[in-house]
């Protein structure tokens, strides 16, 4: 079985961060042909940030059906998952980022922090690489463990949710590959130089 499975639409970023942390993943799985690929052959699937919306819900059944058979899926959004996945409810509501330009302020901060204990990505990932901006938050699964909360606890930007059958889905509302494949906003490529090598050992790690 191969260790992570890389779902592109295509788009220029996407490529480039394939090729960047290549080394960390097992294949490139072209979204407009994924009812050629057999899911189950993957540990793990990630659909990252500003994939084709179009392909997504026509490949929904696929991905659904991944997950409900114990698969472990990472959805970066803005991929408005809550209109195509099924297997699980994800509860996703309308917040922006209330300032777009924190980072250029002197003190500036992200509305969000890293809840306790820690989530073991959030041990691989300080705080200050999870933050840029962010599409939207969730309504946090009861279910779910926190990586990334608004403050307040208002929402939830990332979560670690277990699946009936023994799936398990990451969801998140932040854009790393989109930032990281064109080349700016230095946190994303920070978040997923901690990201891919923390995914690889947390596959093989339970196998």
């Amino acid at each position: 079985m191969k260790d992570i499975g890389f779902v592109t639409s295509g788009d220029g970023a996407q490529l480039q961060c394939f090729q960047d942390y290549k080394a960390w993943l097992d294949e490139e799985i072209y979204l407009r042909f994924l009812d050629r690929v057999d899911l189950t052959a993957f540990k793990a699937i990630v659909v990252p940030d500003f994939s084709n919306q179009d392909l997504l819900r026509r490949h929904a059944r696929q991905l659904n059906d991944y997950l409900a058979q114990g698969g472990f899926l990472i959805v970066f959004e803005p991929n408005r998952m809550d209109e195509w996945l099924d297997v699980v409810s994800v509860q996703w509501f309308s917040r922006e980022t209330e300032d777009w330009k924190w980072w250029m302020r002197p003190g500036g901060r992200m509305e969000a922090y890293q809840p306790e204990p820690l989530h073991p990505m959030a041990k691989a990932i300080p705080l200050a690489d999870m933050c840029w901006h962010f599409f939207g938050a969730f309504r946090f699964p009861e279910a779910a463990t926190p990586i990334l909360n608004l403050d307040n606890d208002e929402g939830c930007l990332m979560f670690d949710l277990p699946v009936d059958g023994g799936g398990r889905l990451i969801a998140s509302t932040i854009d790393p590959h989109t930032h990281h494949g064109r080349r700016f906003m230095p946190a994303t490529t920070r978040f997923l130089n901690g990201f891919y090598p923390w995914l690889k050992a947390e596959v093989q790690t339970r196998g």
